[in-house]
């Protein structure tokens, strides 16, 4: 019966899948595969902020790699960054309604880790000359929970905002573009967010509130039906919402949708390009969700 049992443990060690090494591992390890794949990026890269959801967290502790790090995460990195560099920094952030922590990997070997400078509970890391090569990144957390996260890299960092002084509509979008025409499924159409930024959103009009990005968040090519089109931004934390018309015209507003929730109504919506920001009070960056509607 002992070599029955002898032989299964065996089979078990060696089955496809079953890595108990990783499980096992006592530091973060950069020759593992990582959890949420690679993304190559050059200087210059768009959109900026590039952004990737991740589920942080681990039993690894970062201190393991480097002393005074903080938090658990996983063996495996969650994202490895190959990075051509140019003249600008690189800029590494996780935004969660949680406390997360970053560890990061450059190409010299040296270790980067951060818990709360990207504002409130969210990890940033700033890397001022950046070489060329490969970037290992775990996020974390301060016990054995995993915790939803968007983890953003930037080369911008506000400087884009401090170049241009005002949200600029021609810059290309943070998350892309849609093409939404009256009667479209599913209502509400929804993009998940990373808000915020370092320009004041009175800059495009006066009255507005908060800071966004100098880029829009999101680009909406519009064909009107018979309904009027509503924007609503849903977050944990007090956000605000900026929005060009074809026209040319800005609507903005802070707490309309209920709460700390902005919304904004456009009756008889003009066709077009409608250009949107979604903004916050500081430079904290707020995970929230941008719905558009033409039911509300």
């Amino acid at each position: 019966m002992k070599s029955i049992a002898a032989i299964a443990a065996a089979c078990v060690l060696l089955a496809p899948g079953v890595s108990l090494a990783q499980k096992g591992a006592a530091k973060p390890d950069f020759t593992l595969d990582p959890n949420y794949g690679s993304v190559r990026l050059e200087t210059g890269f768009t959109p900026d902020p590039w952004t990737k959801s991740i589920l942080a967290g681990g039993s690894v502790p970062t201190s393991a790699a480097r002393s005074g790090c903080e938090g658990k995460v996983s063996a495996a990195p969650d994202l490895r960054l190959d990075y051509e560099a140019g003249s600008l920094d690189l800029t590494v952030m996780s935004a969660a309604a949680e406390d997360t922590t970053l560890l990061i990997n450059g190409p010299d070997g040296q270790w980067y880790c951060d818990d709360d400078s990207g504002g409130g509970l969210n990890p940033k890391v700033l890397i001022s000359d950046p070489q060329s090569g490969r970037y290992d990144i775990w996020v974390g957390t301060y016990d054995d929970d995993m915790v939803q996260s968007t983890l953003q890299i930037s080369e911008l960092d506000g400087a884009q905002s401090a170049a241009t002084g005002a949200p600029d509509m021609e810059l290309e979008p943070n998350y892309g573009t849609a093409r939404l025409r009256g009667g479209f499924t599913p209502d509400p159409w929804t993009k998940s967010i990373l808000a915020g930024g370092s320009t004041p959103a009175s800059a495009a009009k006066s009255g507005c509130e908060g800071k966004v990005s100098a880029a829009p968040d999101v680009q909406i090519f519009f064909e009107p039906g018979e309904g009027d089109l509503t924007f609503r931004v849903r977050a944990s934390e007090d956000t605000t919402l900026l929005i060009n018309t074809p026209n040319g015209r800005f609507y903005c507003d802070d707490d309309g949708g209920g709460g700390v929730d902005p919304k904004v109504t456009i009756t008889n919506p003009q066709s077009g390009r409608y250009d949107i920001w979604v903004g916050t009070y500081n430079d904290n960056m707020v995970q929230s969700t941008l719905e558009v509607s033409e039911l509300d």
